[in-house]
């Protein structure tokens, strides 16, 4: 196979491989858990007692977008001891995705680079080449807790999605998590 052609296979092997392994970290991922047991229709007020995230700014965005998705669900603001409490976290991390591309596995006979044994052939590793980049990938986790007056756990979801560049996308991704996950508590909307 010519060198020429040699690359152009690598290059088409890798960006799928690539694409393939990129694609889960693309789509955001909520996960929820709630106490069974308890009886949520009792609930009809909430407070934000707690929340944190990567700046001021997104800590707003938090607070308002978790204010307007639990009053859509009928539930009523109170600035303090409402009959949920809930808190929340948005965290940013970079996570590092590791890709090696293996570029032929040497020459011919056996041995380790060239010093075969008993002076047999050239060895593995003698022609081949391995380059591994490291990307670094935003991710933001949303972790949204409620508790009732007696700090009791009653839900729990949390959210995980790539993020960008771009704080306006990055905004609308905090959106999507936070809808997504009240939506998932087991509370009746109002009628």
């Amino acid at each position: 196979m010519t060198s020429s052609r040699r690359l152009c296979l690598s290059t088409t092997i890798l960006g799928l491989a690539l694409a393939a392994g990129a694609s889960p970290m693309l789509a955001q991922q909520v996960t929820t858990d709630y106490d069974h047991k308890a009886d949520f229709s009792r609930f009809h007020t909430f407070s934000i007692e707690k929340l944190r995230a990567s700046d001021s700014f997104f800590e707003q965005r938090l607070r308002d977008d978790l204010t307007q998705q639990l009053t859509a669900l009928g539930l009523q603001m109170v600035p303090q001891g409402g009959d949920l409490s809930i808190t929340a976290v948005g965290s940013r991390k970079d996570q590092k995705e590791y890709n090696s591309f293996y570029e032929g596995l040497g020459g011919g006979g056996y041995g380790w680079r060239g010093r075969g044994f008993g002076g047999f052939g050239g060895g593995f590793g003698d022609e081949g080449q391995t380059n591994t980049t490291v990307i670094n990938i935003p991710v933001g986790t949303l972790v949204i807790d409620a508790y009732d007056t007696h700090h009791q756990l009653l839900f729990r979801g949390i959210a995980t999605e790539t993020l960008s560049n771009n704080e306006d996308k990055n905004s609308k991704k905090l959106e999507q998590s936070v809808e997504k996950i009240v939506k998932k508590m087991p509370i009746k909307a109002a009628r």
